[in-house]
């Protein structure tokens, strides 16, 4: 795992960490290394989890288009109901936002 350069962890919660070793493995399964291109750090829409320590943004730029969708369909069953995990061109951004049930 790398961590890019200028990216800040500092504030990140347990509950999003939790994501990396899945994470990890899912990429080395694809031939790469996971890539945190985002932490607390940047600008991010508002109100987003970034802010909050509960989301990460991964390196997806050196995969092809169907391996993108399936490293995140893959991260997104592994991770489960809990998380939130939307592909960008670049990145594979994750969060954690849990639904309330009712």
């Amino acid at each position: 795992m790398k961590i890019k350069d200028g990216v800040v962890l500092t504030g990140t919660k347990p509950e999003i960490m939790a994501v990396l070793h899945p994470a990890c493995l899912i990429w080395r399964n694809h031939g790469q290394e996971l890539v945190i291109t985002a932490g607390t750090d940047g600008v991010h829409m508002e109100g987003s989890l970034h802010y909050k320590g509960l989301a990460l943004d991964f390196r997806t730029r050196y995969f092809g288009l169907d391996q993108s969708f399936e490293v995140a369909s893959e991260l997104r069953k592994e991770l489960g109901d809990d998380y939130d995990v939307i592909l960008h061109s670049s990145h594979c951004h994750v969060e954690y936002d849990p639904k309330e049930t009712t």
